[in-house]
């Protein structure tokens, strides 16, 4: 499916989760194995929804594991942890993870992660300074979401936003967008950190 920025306008302009929050989709891997992956405890493992983790002010300890088609996707509100090294290793080891960080007060980020290896990872609103082991990977994928990486000068076509251009990147690397109706539904949660 070809996405367009109107699939990820709910996140990226319209605000759906507010100005600071992680996804990140994770290949293949169950929502309980994602969050113990990032360290939950067993024990803190339940089913909670979005509308919870605010009313009891869960977060950011609190993460959220949804499945939308062969992907788990974990929804931090106020949180960045899956963004970090380490843990977006462990996220991908032996399969595929895709961050991105909407964070309007710092950085924003966009995480690449292949089988424990950070492949590409960058700010979204300075796409010409990547890093990773193959910081070029995506680069044509990047042109087509807007996040041009070699446009210096900014010139070139570009994204509604930054976050905008980084969803899209995620939508086509994944082939799934997070709809507004899993955010809604009951969640596997778990308490990491």
């Amino acid at each position: 499916m070809a996405f367009t920025y109107d699939d990820v306008a709910w996140l990226a302009e319209e605000g759906g989760l507010g100005d600071l929050w992680c996804l990140t989709f994770v290949h293949e891997v169950s929502e309980v194995e994602a969050l113990r992956r990032l360290g939950a405890d067993q024990e803190s493992i339940r089913p909670l929804t979005y509308d919870e983790l605010i009313d009891e002010d869960l977060f950011p300890e609190t993460v959220l594991a949804g499945r939308v088609g062969d992907w788990t996707v974990l929804i931090e509100e106020s949180g960045w942890t899956c963004t970090e090294a380490d843990k977006a290793q462990a996220l991908s080891a032996g399969t595929v993870t895709v961050a991105v960080l909407r964070h309007d007060y710092a950085s924003d980020d966009f995480v690449y992660a292949v089988d424990g290896e950070l492949v590409t990872y960058f700010n979204p609103k300075i796409p010409e300074w990547r890093h990773g082991s193959d910081p070029d990977r995506l680069n044509d994928l990047m042109r087509e979401a807007g996040l041009d990486p070699d446009d210096v000068a900014g010139t070139g076509a570009k994204a509604p936003s930054s976050v905008s251009g980084a969803l899209l990147l995620a939508a086509r690397l994944t082939g799934v967008v997070l709809p507004p109706e899993i955010v809604k539904a009951p969640l596997m949660s778990g308490i990491i950190g």
